[in-house]
């Protein structure tokens, strides 16, 4: 879903990343207006992941440039205002010794200054972002308690917490069961209808058919980039890839 396109809020130029001798990503732009739902799609290698470390400011491109709210995405000013969720959990350890919580307002960590001073404002945004992601009931529970489908909403809160004007995601629901899936992705639509800015990651077409008001189709270099006329019917898309079914749906045991 995406709400009235008004200002590019990110901007790829001719982007190219390199990793030793192999080239990632060749050459292509794009650019992502705010309030927009883009879905990240292509097959395994084809630099999704890559892409989202680039825009994220923890790779640098060998070539090109990106800009996002105007800046460098390795300022600090624009990490202030970008959320991330990785793909189950990422680095998180599963048996990480805290409570939801403590992982919750670790995310307001780059919302408190130089200082790092705790103020009510911060309180606040810690509370509204485990109601809105329903797990307020949850947080006197040490995340080691937590079925796969509660610990994303807590790192979906977490990131929250930070109040983002954009959020990137890696395969956010890879390994989750069906209805633990469709939890998370009413609480991004939710959060999209708020005017934040998504970008997430998934292998599934039906997904990205489904869920995203844009897609942006990668294969080393940038395939398509639209709205629903970018949709392409399953067969088409793995055709384009040249890619199997497994390779660009995965579907995970319950």
């Amino acid at each position: 879903m995406r709400i009235a396109k008004t200002s590019t809020i990110i901007e790829a130029k001719h982007l190219t990343f390199r990793r030793n001798d192999e080239e990632v990503l060749h050459d292509f732009s794009f650019a992502i207006h705010e309030g927009d739902y883009v879905g990240v799609i292509g097959p395994n290698g084809g630099g999704k992941t890559t892409l989202l470390r680039l825009l994220l400011g923890l790779e640098k491109p060998t070539s090109g440039n990106i800009k996002i709210l105007g800046g460098s995405p390795m300022r600090r000013t624009v990490r202030q205002q970008i959320g991330y969720v990785a793909q189950r959990g990422g680095s998180l350890d599963s048996q990480f010794p805290a409570t939801v919580e403590e992982v919750v307002k670790a995310g307001r960590t780059p919302r408190l200054g130089w200082f790092g001073c705790w103020k009510s404002s911060d309180e606040k945004a810690v509370r509204t972002a485990m109601k809105e992601m329903n797990v307020e009931k949850l947080r006197e529970r040490p995340m080691s308690r937590l079925s796969g489908g509660e610990r994303q909403k807590v790192l979906l809160a977490r990131a929250m917490a930070a109040e983002p004007k954009i959020l990137f995601l890696d395969e956010p629901v890879d390994g989750l069961d069906p209805q633990s899936r469709d939890d998370f992705y009413k609480l991004l639509r939710t959060i999209n209808k708020r005017g934040v800015t998504i970008i997430f990651v998934s292998h599934d077409v039906h997904v990205i058919s489904r869920e995203a008001g844009s897609a942006l189709c990668l294969k080393h270099q940038l395939v398509c980039h639209g709205d629903k006329a970018c949709h392409i019917q399953g067969t088409q898309l793995r055709d384009l890839f040249h890619a199997t079914h497994e390779d660009l749906v995965h579907h995970h045991d319950t």
